[in-house]
């Protein structure tokens, strides 16, 4: 280790190392069987591993400025390990004290929304945690006071939730412990020192909601985990100390350091606030040197004592070091980098660190004079950060200005309006012109000789910035968009727009706003070749050389936007509700009575005929006392008996009871779910026993159809049930289907639709793409028979794309298999004849479908 006197007052690049070639997202420092070594996961979900140099030896790179020290492996633990989305976390077991060397590990956590344990000294992939519901972002641990005890593991999602996981259990089988739920949106995520043995604590941190044009919420959050004494093995936990809207943006990151015992926040805003570890209180503000704040995605503390500083990661393509060990700090020291800096973390306790960076090399930092890599991977370092940045201030090309309109033709080029920008091609040169709206001509400003990176054309229109937005596709997938901004321009305007042409969920305004004026900027207008089209007023006159500001190079944080429809998914349920009222309750109570007294066997006897129909239709009908009336079994006896042993001649007043029944709170309780898979059952088992007749019968077929509608509304009980019964319920839907009569066809359209939703709500349940697909099958035969009415037909389709939807690998596979069945075509013949909603709904299901 080098002294103290070795040290530099800046820090340089010490390490280059290039991993699988994709955008490297993030890494740790593990201990492996004989090395040191670095761990990194990549944008392509490969793990690389590099094998790190001793500290005290000099660095051998090759003149390309890439280490050769020590080596690469690219999928150590072998093909299965490849992850299928980006690695957007990893986090390493060695620095945990207590642990032994045959239990060291390493998690990642992905894009898909899992936790993958890899073993650390075989690399090999050991288990897979599920849980949250989208992108694993962030991971810790939280540490134990009592040195024996296991330290747990804690994940940060875009679900909104922190996850406590137990991962070193005895039996090698890791359990979620407890979820840390109500978040604003992303969660950041960092351990902090237990408060006592059977108290343990961690610090989240949220990226906040949409409010009007801004983002808030975003909150600090500091929680106790206590052990549970009931036998369980959740964990309580309870918020002791949270503080919102300190930082002025989302937050992206969080990290704890023992020294100074104190959390510390990165934002979008610029800044890092060093806060108390006890109650989350901003104690200083660090802010990003210059002008213009770019977003901070990642922070840690590195060294000690006067050497401690805050390292941050930033969007557009650099690492600034804030020096906290010294009372006059001065201005934090920028490394610029070819591309954004996606994660930063401490290489050891020296204070050197390592970047994780967009153009695939991980690059450790260092002040230690004897590792700083040689002048030649120095220049060649400096020269590709050069070179980037040149992108966003070298002149427009000859083929791009052989492209421009031509000067002499602009007359025929009518402007929008007053002070619109627009490039021509002029003697060979590009030149800008300002549109006049009084004299009606444009007014040349000057040449180009600056080009803003982010210009480009989008559908045929030029713009100022073309900014790349990644989508997360319900059912798995990414799908890259692009959204065109032009100096000037309301972010807003620009937004709704956005959302409006690709149908996403209107939430997601602010945080698109946001989005675009981080990346744009609110400077004045920009001249250049993306000035075509720009809407902006021209500040000052003529002149040559007006250069463009410079922008971000690499591409911006991704967006990950759930694509939202007017009518997709289906969310909620449609219910079957006449007949709840005393005087058609008393008419299906009359016809009860009339069957009892002609069926052969099972009769109800006089108190089950009696008091408990007449004490069950008392209660049904006052509809306004549902949340506190209540219904016992005793009372929901006879319809048991009704319909699992009367035959459906007799039975189907009983199944209209149960219909109405099912929609009461307390019976359908989930205590109940054994009375209602019977229920459920014995009325397809009724109606499946009816044969080709369920075809052209009404009373039995409409009223099952009915009740299964009305089960997923009920309650847990009752809509566990319908779970349970799925694959017979699409049975005997399938029976029904091609039914003669209009209202057994509506019923089984609605009985279909709340199948869907049901099956795209239960994301802790899951379904095997087969039972999807037997809702196509379904529908298929829905459409073929060519009878239903315009709104079954609709609810058939709803139900359709509602499956299209569904999250995971699930959507993805039903997806493609609708595609090989070629069921959009089917889907617009279909609509062709239904009307204007369910074109609608057509046109929602061929987007989904070429997606």
């Amino acid at each position: 280790m080098a002294n103290d006197n070795d040290l530099t007052d800046e820090y340089v690049l010490s390490t280059q190392l290039l991993s699988d070639g994709e955008p490297a997202r993030c890494a740790t420092i593990h201990s492996g069987k004989k090395n040191l070594e670095l761990l990194s996961g990549s944008q392509g979900g490969i793990i690389s591993k590099f094998i790190l140099p001793d500290s005290n030896d000099s660095q051998k790179q090759g003149s390309d400025g890439i280490s050769s020290a020590g080596g690469l492996e690219i999928q150590p633990g072998g093909a299965n390990t490849r992850h299928p989305h980006q690695i957007t976390a990893i986090l390493s077991s060695s620095s945990l004290n207590n642990l032994p060397t045959e239990s060291s590990i390493y998690v990642t956590g992905c894009k898909d929304g899992k936790i993958r344990i890899m073993d650390g000294n075989t690399n090999e992939l050991k288990e897979v945690l599920e849980g949250h519901s989208n992108a694993v972002t962030s991971l810790s641990w939280i540490l134990p006071q009592n040195e024996s005890a296991k330290p747990w593991l804690v994940s940060g999602s875009w679900d909104g939730t922190a996850k406590i996981w137990d991962i070193f259990q005895n039996n090698n089988s890791s359990t979620c412990i407890g979820t840390l739920a109500g978040h604003e949106n992303t969660v950041s995520v960092a351990g902090l020192p237990a408060e006592s043995e059977s108290i343990r604590k961690v610090v989240t941190v949220s990226a906040g909601i949409a409010e009007g044009n801004s983002i808030r919420g975003h909150t600090v959050r500091i929680w106790t985990l206590s052990d549970n004494t009931n036998g369980n093995n959740e964990v309580t936990s309870k918020i002791v100390a949270q503080v919102s809207n300190d930082h002025s943006g989302p937050m992206r990151d969080v990290c704890y350091d023992a020294e100074t015992h104190c959390i510390y926040t990165c934002s979008n805003d610029g800044t890092v606030k060093i806060r108390s570890a006890e109650d989350g209180k901003c104690i200083e503000t660090l802010v990003y040197p210059g002008y213009d704040q770019p977003m901070l995605l990642s922070v840690c503390v590195v060294g000690n004592g006067v050497t401690k500083a805050v390292v941050v990661g930033t969007e557009d393509g650099n690492v600034a070091i804030f020096s906290i060990g010294q009372q006059n700090q001065g201005d934090a020291q920028v490394i610029g980098h070819p591309g954004c800096v996606w994660n930063v973390i401490p290489l050891d306790s020296s204070g050197d660190f390592v970047s994780s960076c967009h153009d695939g090399n991980i690059r450790i930092f260092t002040r230690r004079a004897s590792l700083a890599a040689s002048p030649e991977v120095l220049k060649a370092f400096n020269d590709a950060v050069t070179e980037a940045k040149a992108v966003r201030s070298t002149g427009p090309s000859a083929e791009e200005i052989a492209k421009l309109p031509k000067w002499e033709m602009n007359p025929l080029t009518q402007g929008r309006s007053e002070g619109q920008v627009q490039v021509f091609q002029k003697d060979g040169k590009a030149i800008a012109a300002q549109w006049s709206a009084s004299s009606g001509t444009w007014i040349e400003v000057g040449e180009v000789t600056g080009t803003n990176e982010n210009a480009g054309t989008l559908n045929g229109k030029q713009y100022d910035h073309v900014l790349p937005i990644e989508v997360d596709v319900p059912g798995g997938g990414v799908q890259k968009l692009q959204i065109g901004y032009n100096n000037g321009e309301n972010p807003f305007v620009a937004a709704q727009q956005f959302i409006d042409e690709h149908m996403l969920d209107q939430n997601y305004l602010a945080q698109i706003a946001d989005y675009i004026r981080q990346r744009a900027g609110q400077s004045g207008p920009t001249i250049g070749m993306g000035g075509a089209g720009s809407t902006a007023a021209t500040n000052g006159g003529g002149g040559g050389g007006m250069g463009a500001p410079n922008y971000a190079s690499e591409p911006a944080v991704p967006m990950d936007i759930t694509p939202t429809y007017d009518y997709l998914p289906m969310k909620g349920y449609k219910t079957f509700e006449t007949g709840i009222d005393k005087k058609g309750l008393s008419k299906v109570v009359q016809k009860i009575h009339e069957f009892n007294d002609s069926v052969t066997s099972n009769q109800l006897s006089t108190g089950e005929s009696g008091e408990a129909l007449d004490s069950l239709v008392n209660t049904l009908s006052v509809t306004n006392r549902y949340h506190s009336s209540t219904i016992s079994l005793a009372e929901l006896a006879p319809l048991h008996t009704m319909i699992c042993q009367w035959d459906a001649t007799h039975a189907f007043p009983a199944i209209d009871l149960a219909r109405i029944a099912v929609l009461h709170p307390d019976a359908a309780k989930s205590e109940r779910r054994a009375y209602w898979e019977e229920i459920l059952g014995g009325a397809l088992d009724m109606c499946m026993g009816l044969g080709d007749a369920a075809a052209t019968e009404v009373a039995v077929p409409m009223l099952t159809m009915r009740l299964i509608a009305n089960c997923y509304k009920g309650g847990p009980g009752s809509a566990g049930a319908a779970g349970i019964l799925v694959d017979k319920i699409l049975d005997c839907a399938e029976k029904c289907a091609a039914s003669s009569n209009k209202n057994v066809r509506l019923s089984v359209a609605t009985a279909i639709l709340n199948t869907s939703s049901y099956l795209h709500a239960s994301s802790t349940t899951t379904f095997p793409p087969s039972v999807a697909m037997r809702v196509v099958d379904v529908v298929g035969t829905i459409a073929g028979c060519g009878k239903y009415e315009t709104e079954a037909m609709v609810r058939s389709l709803v139900a359709l794309g509602t499956v299209l939807l569904l999250p995971g690998g699930c959507g993805s596979e039903v997806k493609n298999l609708a595609k090989e069945r070629s069921i959009g075509s089917m889907v617009q013949r279909v609509a062709g004849g239904h009307g204007e909603m369910a074109g609608a709904v057509s046109k929602e299901i061929m987007s989904i479908l070429s997606s």
